[in-house]
């Protein structure tokens, strides 16, 4: 079939960029939730910057991006598959930044 790019819901770059920048901080939320619960987030944030152990954290909530990023593309919603992609680029230069601090 071919799709004509505007006949088909949600293919925006801007949405893209939305799921791509949310569905990390979820997973980053749920991670706290399921791991660390007794303790109050900003002590989690802590203990993650404390233990090295904030950048594999976060290089982790990046992955469930791959889920989005295939359904956009397998729908043909190409331009949302660009912004989650073009998401999960920007977090990954941020955390590959703070890898080097």
């Amino acid at each position: 079939m071919n799709y004509d790019d505007k006949s088909l819901f949600f293919n925006k770059i801007i949405y893209g960029l939305l799921v791509g920048f949310i569905s990390p901080v979820v997973f980053f939320m749920i991670y706290y939730i399921f791991r660390f619960e007794q303790y109050s987030f900003s002590e989690y944030v802590r203990i993650l910057i404390e233990s090295k152990k904030l950048v594999s954290v976060l290089s982790l909530t990046v992955l469930p991006n791959l889920g989005p990023f295939m359904l956009f593309i397998n729908s043909n919603r190409y331009s949302s598959g660009r912004g989650v992609l073009a998401a999960t680029i920007v977090i990954g230069i941020a955390i590959f930044i703070l890898k080097l601090i």
